[in-house]
């Protein structure tokens, strides 16, 4: 698998819409890149760490 993914391949990988991992990168949350002012490019490395932290919070409340 690739390490750069786009938005929709983030969307699919973590079984949510497009527009909410727009909204979670627009509020930095979820590290991203932006391209050009358009593109947004996330390292799945950061995505993965990213989920462990949010799976981190909700178990110890």
């Amino acid at each position: 698998m690739k390490e750069t993914m786009s938005a929709q391949e983030v969307a699919d990988y973590l079984g949510v819409s497009r527009p909410t991992i727009y909204k979670w990168a627009n509020y930095a949350e979820l590290p991203s890149k932006q391209i050009n002012g358009r593109v947004r490019l996330f390292n799945r490395s950061q995505v993965d760490e990213w989920v462990r932290e949010k799976e981190e919070e909700a178990n110890n409340g």
